[in-house]
């Protein structure tokens, strides 16, 4: 391995642990790369002699990954031999009925869930705070557009509230205000990745970031504040300032894939709550005791976060079973059960 190598790979993270990792886990002919875009196919690697575009492996590699190459692919590409073992995930359930996952983004320390204040949707936040956790980054919401606010401290204030224990950046890229908190936070080599829905600013921001209008940005819809996928495919670029920045497209729907652990980071306060509740299982519903309803009745607790909570726990459930036959057998068993017993209940005349 050449000693250019770490020297030119640094400001992509490249650091002692990278180095580490891939001296046990690449073969010796191999030299160490970045995955920097990736397309349908194709995915480009950033290694010590520059870019590389037609890159590829099978199975294809994800943006973030670092990577063992070798030359000798077809047409004179490199060929991606190995992927090294991913410190963090950031990834999202397939479409459909696939139980399969989707990765995102990898090696990531930061994720910025990028929300519009002129599109907030509280329990959209909260779904991608629950991947943001689970990721193992940490999450940091970044609220963008706050000139367009009539009061933007009356949003972050609520916003703040149903995302405990995050960060809340408060941005206008028009203004200037909140750009250099932002970007003090991915300095010195630290990855960061942009999630959130088409239209709430995300390549703006990151234009900001960069100090040029370096990513296409477009309008949105006035009549439902829709943006069109400006984005299209997911791309790494290295800051001025230091630190990496992963932008991927605009995605309309988050679903999640066994996030247990984030949804109890997602949610300190009912998880809190919860650990006082009367029953080890109590689904916080009829059961005498339920901690949770009870701070809910004296107003401890938000009612839209608990049923934001108790969604995303019912789909985290799901995503349990899917693909798995037997507990979907044993969940169909499970209902005509309590079906039947509904049946032979006696009728109760009022």
């Amino acid at each position: 391995m050449s000693d250019a190598v770490p020297d030119a790979l640094v400001p992509y993270g490249w650091d002692d642990r990278v180095a580490a990792l891939f001296s046990y886990e690449a073969s010796p002919e191999a030299n160490p790369g970045r995955v920097t875009r990736v397309d349908r196919d194709r995915v480009t690697v950033v290694t010590s002699c520059g870019e590389h575009r037609s890159a590829r492996g099978d199975p294809l590699p994800s943006i973030g990954d670092w990577v063992a190459v070798t030359e000798g692919g077809p047409d004179g590409e490199l060929l991606v031999t190995s992927v090294l073992t991913r410190r963090s995930v950031l990834g999202r359930r397939g479409r459909g009925k696939s139980p399969d996952g989707q990765v995102m983004a990898s090696n990531v320390d930061l994720v910025f869930v990028v929300v519009g204040v002129d599109r907030v949707v509280l329990n959209r936040v909260e779904r991608e705070l629950v991947a943001a956790w689970d990721s193992g980054a940490t999450p940091v919401v970044v609220l963008t557009k706050v000139d367009l606010a009539d009061d933007p401290v009356e949003i972050a204030t609520e916003v703040s509230a149903r995302s405990q224990g995050v960060d809340v950046i408060v941005t206008s890229a028009v203004t200037g205000q909140g750009i250099d908190d932002v970007v003090s936070l991915p300095q010195p080599n630290r990855t960061v990745v942009l999630l959130g829905a088409s239209g709430v600013g995300k390549s703006t921001l990151a234009n900001a970031l960069l100090g040029e209008d370096a990513l296409a940005t477009g309008p949105v819809r006035e009549q439902d504040h829709r943006g069109r996928h400006t984005t299209t495919a997911r791309s790494m670029v290295t800051l001025p300032q230091g630190g990496v920045l992963i932008d991927t497209p605009g995605i309309r729907s988050l679903g999640l894939l066994e996030f247990e652990e984030g949804l109890s980071l997602a949610f300190p306060d009912v998880e809190e709550l919860a650990s006082g509740c009367r029953f080890r299982d109590c689904t916080h519903r009829t059961e005498p005791g339920c901690a949770v309803r009870d701070a809910v009745v004296t107003g401890e607790l938000d009612p839209d976060r608990l049923r934001s909570y108790e969604k995303l726990q019912r789909e985290l459930a799901h995503a349990d079973r899917v693909g798995d036959p037997l507990a979907i057998r044993a969940e169909m068993r499970k209902w005509r059960a309590i079906r039947k017993s509904v049946r032979q209940m006696p009728n109760k005349k009022r």
